[in-house]
């Protein structure tokens, strides 16, 4: 394991998850959940092509995986899919976002259809609701989703520039953000979370920064400039909170996650360290002989371990860990933010 100590945090790499293909696989994974009894829901947007390619025919593309992760390595177990490629009820072309109400009903966003698709935790459909336009409570890509305490939905209306409220029934409630660079502005902005005080944190994609909002839409403070130093960002596309206030944001050109404190301050950040195979890439790999003696026969992994343009990050408040979408590994990787750690005294 990796372990990672800065500024009195101490982060330890657990694991990868995943691997692509259909059944225990993911294709293009873009978000994550965490729900109860382990469980973790897996959004894959699978092909980016809008047509009717054979991949999408099959069902094997867009949908949504659920898991169960445990505590140790190689401590988890595929449950079930749902969904396929359409714009049927249950069916999804561009899916961008995942989110869990109280009830562990699931709501997906889908950028090309403009609607939201909810399920129940075994992935039986409920309801679908959403229409294309610019009026209250229409939208035009709405990707990030982001679910309160009291089960009100935030989303993230991309191509709109702006962030809509609505009741857990679809009902518009609020809206802010226009279009621009200025405090409080949007351009085209893609990921979203909500921290435990109910301050809404905005991954404002092609501005290369994250906003800070009151959940009534009130401006707060904000962090990010273009770049690929430590801080800066290059279309960050999601954005976590853990319970200490402190700020993950999955920089997306960059390749990395970057950790900030409450206050926006840089403080590290993960490029990925999966130096062993998933559990279930290692069942693949080790009945294929001929991949086994190509892949000894390269000069480095390490390209490997490192993540490619990760999409999404969710952090679980129970377990105390990071998961990131390490999009086209078509994995996820897995960071524990350990509590009470103490480094061996190094003098005797």
């Amino acid at each position: 394991m990796v372990t990672q100590l800065v500024a009195g945090r101490v982060y330890e790499y657990s694991r990868s998850v995943g691997r692509g293909g259909a059944g225990l696989g993911f294709s293009i994974a873009v978000s994550s959940a965490v729900g109860k009894d382990d469980r973790v829901y897996v959004l894959s947007r699978g092909s980016e092509a809008v047509s009717n390619v054979p991949w999408n025919r099959t069902g094997r593309g867009s949908r949504v995986g659920i898991l169960t992760i445990g505590n140790e390595v190689d401590d988890e177990e595929f449950v079930s899919e749902f969904g396929k490629y359409g714009d049927g009820g249950g069916e999804f072309i561009w899916p961008a976002g995942l989110a869990l109400d109280s009830k562990e009903n699931i709501y997906v966003t889908d950028e090309w259809l403009n609607r939201i698709s909810i399920f129940d935790r075994d992935g039986k459909i409920l309801k679908m609701w959403g229409t294309e336009g610019q009026g209250d409570g229409e939208m035009q890509g709405p990707s990030g989703i982001a679910i309160d305490p009291e089960d009100n939905i935030f989303i993230v209306d991309s191509r709109n520039h702006r962030v809509q409220k609505f009741s857990s029934d679809g009902t518009f409630l609020s809206k802010w953000g226009t279009f621009g660079s200025e405090e409080g502005c949007f351009d085209s902005p893609w990921g979203i979370t909500i921290d435990n005080d109910g301050y809404v944190y905005v991954a404002d994609h092609k501005n290369h920064r994250v906003e800070k909002f009151t959940a009534d839409g009130e401006f707060v403070s904000m962090f990010g400039s273009f770049g690929t130093g430590r801080g800066q960002l290059k279309f960050p596309s999601d954005v976590a909170v853990d319970p200490d206030g402190e700020v993950y944001v999955c920089d997306w050109s960059n390749n990395r996650v970057q950790l900030f404190d409450p206050n926006g301050k840089f403080i590290t950040s993960f490029v990925g360290d999966a130096q062993g195979l998933t559990k279930w890439s290692k069942m693949i790999v080790n009945a294929a002989p001929e991949t086994l003696k190509r892949r000894r026969e390269v000069r480095s992994m390490e390209p490997e371990w490192r993540f490619a343009l990760p999409r999404g990050v969710t952090f679980d408040p129970e377990k105390g860990r990071l998961l990131v979408s390490d999009t086209h590994r078509n994995r996820l990787q897995i960071y524990n933010k350990l509590k009470d750690y103490s480094e061996p005294q190094r003098n005797l």
